[in-house]
């Protein structure tokens, strides 16, 4: 696939690194046609599933799938009129999912919990991502650092332990690979913590030049361990070496966005479901086993949707918007899919990252809302941002909202808060309150689970 295809280019404000790769496909800062983002996870899923077998080449099927998710990228109507197609895909990848209880996948804060989440569900393998929420009581055992992030620490907090086993198999799934340093320093410190011997690293774009490439071979021969990368698409992106200063330049001369007119406000409804609605959700940064996942993913989703649905009243609302919280995607995503066959619906989630919006055709931010963090995490409260939501006098009808399981609702209103700014921009705003699992929960399910240590 053509890496335009999948990504465009906006910039951060960030002193660290001047541009962002936006994801067409990832659903995180674009809102996207849930079986679209879907369908990426689990076609990255079919990759990884080959290396694992140790196939060289791609299988017919594969290269099938493949084509098919390139045309309806490429589709002059969108892939919203594609979704038919994208359906029938989705069947076409599920069916060469595979089954490895013994390979751990993990998922990278913020951006790619939801994707690694997709590829696990695709190999069948223990899942966990990483974090930068408080530990509510678990026992980090690993941190890396992200080096060009807005927020850089990582940390893991598997429930229970041993989660890795000595020589084993480790899947680390991010969204883009820029220079590969955070996948190496994970590497390290995985080694140290129990050593492996595969790590495939799997992401939608690889964008790394030949000098990264080679310090991935070089940590391969140090390290003893096989060390590959799949990807839908690989690719080069060439900056001046004084590409920081030229965009701060840049940023500091654009002029401040005028003031909005007074709008009136949307509605605000809570749903609150309880334990008898929907099983308590387990955080996949505890760590969940293939099991408990499809469960969620399936008959949790369920619930949920027909709450949403039954909280409409029989009429079908216009430019729906699921928005999931930061790293909280997996679900939400499954939740905007099953609504997907009762009206449109997109799904995009909340961000710390902050990007410079621009309402114009070649760039992939066009426009921002910002309210404060309503999450516990280690660095503490923030701006929080959400983007795309509207441009050029478009805007969304209702917008559901999914934040972290257990999150109180005393957070979510008020000055400032996420249901004040989305109220501004749409019709009405439906927040969804989930129960939360606790840690301990998490790990009676590893412990049950086809991954359990004995195994």
């Amino acid at each position: 696939m053509d890496v335009k295809d999948l990504v465009g280019l906006a910039l951060r404000r960030n002193p660290k690194r001047a541009h962002l790769l936006v994801s067409r496909v990832l659903a995180k800062h674009v809102p996207t046609v849930p079986s679209l983002a879907i369908a990426a996870g689990l076609l990255l899923g079919a990759m990884v599933a080959e290396r694992l077998a140790g196939l060289l080449e791609h299988s017919p099927e594969l290269r099938s799938a493949a084509e098919a998710f390139a045309a309806s990228l490429r589709s002059a109507d969108g892939p919203l009129h594609e979704k038919p197609a994208l359906l029938e895909l989705r069947k076409t990848l599920t069916a060469l999912a595979t089954s490895h209880p013994g390979v751990v996948t993990i998922g990278y804060a913020e951006t790619a919990t939801g994707l690694g989440r997709l590829v696990a569900e695709s190999i069948g393998s223990y899942y966990i991502h990483s974090t930068r929420h408080s530990a509510l009581g678990s026992r980090p055992v690993a941190a890396f650092e992200e080096g060009h992030s807005h927020a850089t620490s990582h940390r893991l907090l598997p429930a229970e332990d041993p989660w890795l086993r000595r020589g084993g198999t480790v899947v680390l799934v991010d969204d883009e690979l820029s220079t590969g340093s955070t996948i190496i320093n994970t590497i390290r410190e995985l080694h140290r913590l129990m050593p492996q011997r595969e790590y495939i690293v799997a992401a939608l774009v690889d964008l790394r030049a030949a000098g990264d490439r080679e310090r991935f071979d070089e940590l391969s021969g140090s390290l003893g361990a096989t060390i590959s990368v799949v990807a839908l698409s690989s690719g080069r992106i060439n900056l001046g070496p004084d590409i920081l200063p030229r965009c701060e330049e840049f940023i500091a001369a654009l002029p401040a966005a005028p003031p909005s007119p007074a709008a009136e406000l949307g509605s605000i409804t809570f749903l609150a479901m309880g334990t008898e609605e929907v099983a308590p959700i387990s955080s996949d940064r505890f760590g969940n086993n293939h099991a408990v996942r499809v469960h969620e993913s399936l008959g949790s989703a369920a619930a949920i949707a027909a709450r949403v649905r039954a909280a409409f009243a029989g009429r079908s609302p216009e430019e729906v918007l699921v928005l999931g919280t930061e790293e909280f995607i997996s679900l939400p995503l499954a939740v905007a899919h099953a609504l997907d066959t009762d009206f449109p619906v997109r799904f995009s989630t909340t961000t710390r990252s902050p990007i410079v919006a621009l309402d114009r055709p070649d760039y992939a931010i066009a426009s921002s809302v910002g309210f404060t963090s309503h999450d516990a995490t280690e660095d503490g409260p923030g701006p929080r941002f959400a983007y795309n939501l509207s441009r050029a006098g478009f805007r969304f009808g209702t917008i559901i909202v999914m934040p972290e399981p257990g999150t109180d609702p005393a957070v979510l209103s008020g000055t400032g808060s996420i249901t004040e700014a989305l109220s501004a921009i749409c019709g009405d705003v439906v927040v969804v309150l989930l129960p939360a699992a606790s840690p301990a929960a998490a790990a009676d399910n590893f412990r049950q689970g086809p991954h359990a240590p004995h195994q």
